[in-house]
């Protein structure tokens, strides 16, 4: 780990517990998260997606470099290379919080989504198979009611 990324992961798991405090909850694979486990899970796509706005917008890349990869990084094979220069937090951390605000809570049901959505930056035909909305939208009602389910991540 470098310094920007402690410090994305200490925003991130600041903008996922207000999130959680106002009543929006978070699940993967029908366990209810806590605002770590969000950080943890979804650093390397927010940041994948932060980059690509940055960049849509006429601002540039911040310099990272992302790879899907083999192996879980906690759980998602999306790895991000960081440049040898230091990133200055203030020039990322806007669009972190956009993509929070944009993309995280709109798939704070089930965070694959957001996986998926950074992936496909990377190889657009990327797709994984997806759940009926039925079932992704008990869950996420679930986790407004702070219901855990069964296999919950909440210890």
């Amino acid at each position: 780990m470098n310094r920007i990324s402690d410090q994305i992961r200490i925003l991130m798991t600041g903008l996922a517990d207000q999130a959680i405090l106002n009543g929006k909850g978070f699940q993967y694979d029908g366990g209810r998260l806590l605002a770590e486990d969000v950080a943890a899970f979804a650093v390397p796509s927010v940041l994948c997606l932060a980059q690509d706005l940055s960049d849509r917008l006429g601002m540039g890349k911040f310099g990272m470099s992302f790879v899907l990869g083999r192996e879980p990084n906690p759980i998602f094979p999306l790895h991000v290379d960081y440049p040898n220069e230091e990133i200055d937090f203030y020039r990322i951390a806007p669009f972190v919080a956009e993509v929070f605000e944009g993309e995280v809570l709109d798939c704070r049901q089930d965070l694959t989504r957001l996986f998926v959505s950074a992936a496909k930056i990377l190889d657009p035909k990327f797709d994984l198979p997806v759940y009926p909305a039925g079932q992704i939208s008990t869950v996420a009602q679930d986790a407004d009611k702070g219901i855990a389910a069964e296999d919950s991540f909440e210890r």
